[in-house]
């Protein structure tokens, strides 16, 4: 009985935790005229610094020293993938970062990888606080895939990395970022079972 009872608790605390922790949530493909094709960016083609981005709203960087931001129409490693909106994307042999002069709420964009291994991460910053993390859809397939999140909390840098020994080669386009949240009934539909679990547990 004794055990059963630590079961329960250990099982009650990881559930509210994971609720409590949930700053931020995956949505549906979303619209905003804050939007970033990559078709006017003023860099060279293998450009090193930073580089105005979102018509002066945002700043597009590389995370890693020795990293470089690359914009083409169409780029090559273990598989060629093309521009998923217009006839440019951005990509980069490091991670790719983006600091935003406002808060912003919501973040998404279409990814590809040009690299054999799929997907990535992506960390959400407020000043030097990591507001969250989550995982990357980015296939091998040169298909692309549309990741999009919103957060409980204001953010002002987005980085991100692929899952690839050097943490590069991971494309992006069609980004576009809100300051506000978009809904998502998936995140309330999970929470709100979380609460389930617990009400039952406790009976």
């Amino acid at each position: 009985m004794h055990s059963t009872h630590i079961a329960i608790i250990a099982s009650v605390v990881a559930v509210s935790g994971t609720v409590a922790n949930a700053d931020i949530v995956r949505v549906d493909e979303f619209r905003s005229d804050q939007t970033e094709s990559f078709e006017q960016l003023r860099m060279d083609v293998f450009h090193h610094g930073d580089v105005e981005s979102f018509g002066g709203m945002g700043t597009l960087f590389s995370v890693g020293e020795s990293g470089y931001l690359h914009t083409t129409g169409s780029w090559s490693f273990h598989q060629r993938v093309a521009a998923f909106d217009g006839e440019r994307l951005l990509g980069s042999n490091a991670g790719i970062g983006y600091r935003f002069n406002e808060a912003q709420r919501s973040f998404g964009g279409f990814f590809s990888s040009i690299t054999s291994d799929a997907d990535g991460e992506i960390r959400f910053y407020s000043g030097e606080d990591l507001v969250g993390t989550d995982t990357l859809d980015a296939p091998i397939d040169t298909s692309w895939a549309w990741n999009g999140w919103s957060s409980d909390q204001e953010f002002d840098r987005v980085e991100i990395e692929s899952s690839y020994i050097s943490k590069g080669y991971l494309l992006h386009d069609a980004i576009r970022v809100l300051s506000s949240a978009v809904p998502s009934p998936g995140g309330a539909v999970l929470a709100f079972g979380g609460l389930l679990v617990i009400a039952r547990r406790k009976r």
